[in-house]
């Protein structure tokens, strides 16, 4: 029985070190998982326990010790490296932090000690079985064969379910310097909070099928790391669904999407009402077609996924001030925005208009997600302007705002919380077309991410500016992150004569920006959209370039959650180290002489050793 016990004890060691890397992720209560980490070390220890347990001390169980102290290590690594994780916290960076380097480091513990604790497990009881046989008789050897067999078809069920499970939750270790192939810990953080069906189509060719266009090629060189970071998403929330689908071949396939092309990933999710929509689902479309693009495609995805699987928003458009909204732009085809309310709808927005039936302008309605002001042109009283304010600040409340340059309304009581100012003035770039400008310079912001074809810009006419003022209100209510810029190859137009003159420049102006209501807790803030201008919105120019793209990416953009944009991109960086030529000689010389010299003198000793135990 002693015997028995003896070749039991390392092998359920074994089991439990492997069982914990497999299972470790399913134990999240806090209780329970203290009694779960009891128990693997428990199991661990459990050889070691039973050799101390007998009493016994013998000089040839030292390996079985160090064995024993590998698993261990590993264990204690994988442990600790999980309690140093301290998440995403808003203010602290981690990079700047050794926290990342730690990590990386116990994650090489745990993983050369976990591979050496299997091997020598195997082979230190191979070995010992192997000699009882030799000096055993015929009977014994074949008992031993017998349980071999024995053991191979218990151990094979257990390798079956273990592989099952670690393909099932997709487990792997990522050695990368940036975690290139996993998902950062503030994207698992997020996903975990979804909870309604998502599916992720990517539209890309097989290595097999690269016959077609001409970047078919490049295609299928990056969707095997697309389907690396796409089973990621799938693993941590099982509402995650991911299809790869080549759009030149399987056209029969591509009825539900519509006109689509290799190098898309269409994330779409059901919707929750029909009331104000023919279309069924909410849908971002993400362009991936060069290497380079996968760097950032992480935070392109979460965010993509957060904005179809949030819940239905209630938007709300002011009408009483003379804007695009209101009933005096109903006939007037060109200049009012019934795309820009469609495409709102089509993204789970329910569209109602804000007037005296539902208190306004004393107050906003407690259900109001998002207040929309377009291209008001009659200035709002006080009361109205205290409700907006209240609702900012208090409520934490989202305002989506345009001005409309001609109007006499160009809310710069609630621009100069931030301490900017908006200029009523006519811009131009191209001479003899006063007015008319394409804006291309967008900041790196989470609510242009899902922006694609950047370079085509947004054509955004009839517009001012806003430019930085100091009104001596210090500190401001509201922090001011930039969102769209002229480019350098816009003037002021100040006498309106169409011409760049000598006494005018071309600049670099500010557009639209966001402001945000200062927080500790940066999850619960007041946001304002605020764009310098609004017929960019109107239906005569929305289909224009990017225009809907950034009306809608921006209108979204408020509800993204804070974290999103703490998601480091995936670049590896790649460092070069200049040897000087001692240095190569050296290396050369290690390699040639040294290295082999070293193997031969070992080995020797070796030998020599064996030869003088055996003469004994």
């Amino acid at each position: 029985m002693k015997l028995s016990l003896e070749r039991f004890f390392p092998f359920l060691s074994l089991l439990s070190l492997f069982s914990f890397f497999l299972f470790d992720g399913m134990v999240v209560n806090p209780s329970r998982r203290i009694v779960w980490l009891l128990l693997i070390a428990a199991f661990l220890l459990s050889d070691l326990l039973y050799r101390f347990a007998s009493f016994k001390y013998r000089k040839e169980d030292n390996v079985r010790y160090f064995i024993t102290f590998l698993g261990f290590l590993s264990f204690i690594a994988a442990v600790l490296r999980e309690v140093i994780d301290v998440g995403y916290r808003s203010g602290l960076n981690q990079e700047a932090s050794l926290i990342p380097k730690i990590r990386d480091f116990l994650l090489l513990v745990s993983v050369i000690s976990a591979i050496a604790f299997l091997v020598q497990t195997i082979i230190v009881e191979v070995g010992k079985q192997s000699l009882e046989a030799q000096s055993d008789l015929s009977r014994t050897k074949t008992s031993l064969v017998q349980n071999a067999v024995l053991g191979l078809l218990l151990v094979l069920p257990v390798v079956v379910a273990a592989n099952y499970f670690a393909i099932l939750r997709n487990y792997n270790y990522d050695l990368s310097a940036k975690g290139k192939y996993s998902l950062s810990e503030v994207s698992r953080s997020i996903l975990k909070t979804i909870d309604r069906d998502v599916l992720i189509t990517a539209f890309y060719p097989r290595p097999l099928e690269a016959d077609g266009p001409e970047n078919s090629l490049a295609l299928t060189r990056i969707r095997p790391d697309l389907e690396i970071l796409l089973d990621q998403f799938k693993a941590v929330n099982p509402k995650i669904t991911v299809q790869f689908i080549n759009a030149d071949i399987e056209t029969d396939l591509l009825k539900d999407f519509g006109q689509v092309s290799n190098g898309l990933i269409n994330v779409r999710s059901n919707k929750e009402s029909l009331l104000d929509s023919d279309t069924p689902y909410l849908e971002e479309k993400i362009y991936v077609r060069e290497p380079s693009d996968l760097e950032e495609l992480e935070r392109r995805l979460m965010t993509a996924i957060f904005t179809v699987a949030t819940k239905e928003k209630k938007a709300y458009f002011t009408t009483s001030n003379g804007e695009r909204y209101g009933a005096g732009f109903k006939n007037v085809p060109n200049e009012r925005i019934s795309k820009f309310v469609s495409g709102l709808q089509y993204l789970n927005f329910k569209v109602q208009e804000l007037n005296f039936s539902n208190g306004w302008p004393s107050t906003i309605p407690e259900d109001a997600d998002l207040v929309l002001i377009i291209g008001a042109s009659v200035p709002f009283s006080l009361e109205a302007q205290t409700a907006i304010l209240s609702y900012l600040k208090e409520k934490k409340g989202k305002v989506f705002v345009t001005i409309e340059p001609k109007g006499s309304e160009t809310l710069d009581w609630l621009a100069k919380e931030s301490g900017l100012k908006f200029v009523k003035s006519t811009l131009a770039e191209v001479n003899d077309k006063p007015g008319f400008i394409v804006a291309k310079t967008f900041s790196q912001t989470k609510s242009t991410d899902l922006i694609p074809k950047k370079d085509l810009g947004v054509v955004f006419p009839f517009s001012g500016y806003f430019e930085t003022v100091s009104t001596g209100e210090n500190p401001f209510s509201f922090k001011t992150e930039n969102l769209l810029e002229s480019g350098n190859n816009v003037f002021v137009d100040t006498n309106n004569n169409g011409k760049l003159d000598p006494t005018e420049k071309r600049e670099n102006l500010l557009l639209s920006v966001t402001l945000s209501s200062l927080s500790l807790d940066d999850s619960k803030v007041g946001k304002v959209i605020f764009h310098s201008g609004t017929s960019w919105l109107t239906d005569q120019f929305f289909g224009y370039n990017m225009n809907s793209n950034f009306a809608l990416a921006t209108s979204t953009g408020l509800f993204l959650d804070s974290g999103i944009s703490g998601i480091p991109a995936k670049k590896e960086d790649i460092q070069t180290v200049s040897l000087s030529e001692n240095q190569k000689l050296m290396v050369w010389a290690f390699g040639v002489f040294l290295f082999p010299g070293l193997i031969i003198g070992i080995g020797s000793y070796y030998v020599s050793y064996r030869r003088r135990l055996s003469t004994v």
